[in-house]
């Protein structure tokens, strides 16, 4: 399947900053369901960036903007060709098999397991825990309770929510799993799943939608053990330490 995505990230200040050195985690993963044709990328009119990879084989844009500055931009676009979600890749999965600075587990997350009869099979459990969650939870736009014990105490939470607990259960019952952070079909904000090993295979599930993800459009940016670690903006700077964080996308399959 091929797909167009064009996407926008914005940064601002209240007042100027300076000195600013700046990660992005904006280009999309390439693996072996998800490689990219062509890729434009745009930083603070036509600023010089740096392009690399992190220890996950994450890609990313870095530079410095040294002059005084109340906005960080960036503007890429592309051609995608997607494959149906089964792959296999050179990371061990016993990385996403141990509790990570987010994802832990705890006793209200053992009362959830109690009440949920599990199948057998390996993939048989994430499609019945993916599906528990979206049925028990609901996704809200922003929380002042965090972290995972909140959400499974008020049942409503931000979308990583949604993940890392999938996560922390999968891990649990001894799946390897990790988080996904990106853009999907229909929405024009990030998205976050959870991609789960099983069978020699990664496999790909959505709590917030309660879905398998097969052959939908879902565009991979990074992804890591927990959010903490894919988080699409990373920085310092001079200057006071507020700012407003916007991101924009869309993505379309292409006429067969």
């Amino acid at each position: 399947m091929k797909v167009n995505f064009s996407y926008d990230f914005t940064l601002t200040f209240p007042e100027s900053v300076r000195d600013h050195r700046y990660c992005l985690r904006i280009v999309p993963y390439e693996n072996a369901i998800q490689s990219c044709s062509r890729l434009d990328i745009l930083v603070n009119a036509n600023t010089a960036f740096e392009q690399g990879r992190d220890g996950f084989a994450n890609r990313f844009v870095y530079g410095t903007i040294a002059k005084p500055h109340k906005s960080l931009s960036a503007h890429i676009e592309g051609e995608l060709e997607l494959s149906p979600y089964v792959y296999c890749d050179e990371e061990p999965p016993a990385l996403y098999n141990a509790p990570s600075p987010l994802v832990g587990f705890c006793a209200l997350m053992q009362a959830f397991l109690d009440e949920t009869t599990l199948p057998v099979s390996t993939f048989r459990k994430a499609v019945v825990l993916t599906q528990k969650i979206r049925e028990n939870f609901t996704l809200i736009e922003s929380t002042k309770a965090e972290g995972l014990e909140s959400f499974l105490l008020y049942k409503e939470g931000l979308r990583n929510d949604f993940s890392h607990l999938l996560i922390a259960l999968l891990r649990h019952v001894n799946i390897p799993a990790r988080l996904c952070h990106g853009f999907i079909e229909g929405e024009n904000k990030t998205h976050t799943w959870v991609e789960a090993w099983m069978d020699g295979d990664w496999r790909g599930f959505d709590p917030i939608k309660g879905i398998v993800i097969h052959d939908e459009p879902y565009v991979k940016l990074a992804h890591g053990r927990d959010f903490s670690e894919c988080a699409i903006y990373k920085g310092s700077y001079i200057g006071k330490r507020q700012h407003i964080l916007k991101i924009t996308g869309q993505i379309g399959r292409e006429e067969q």
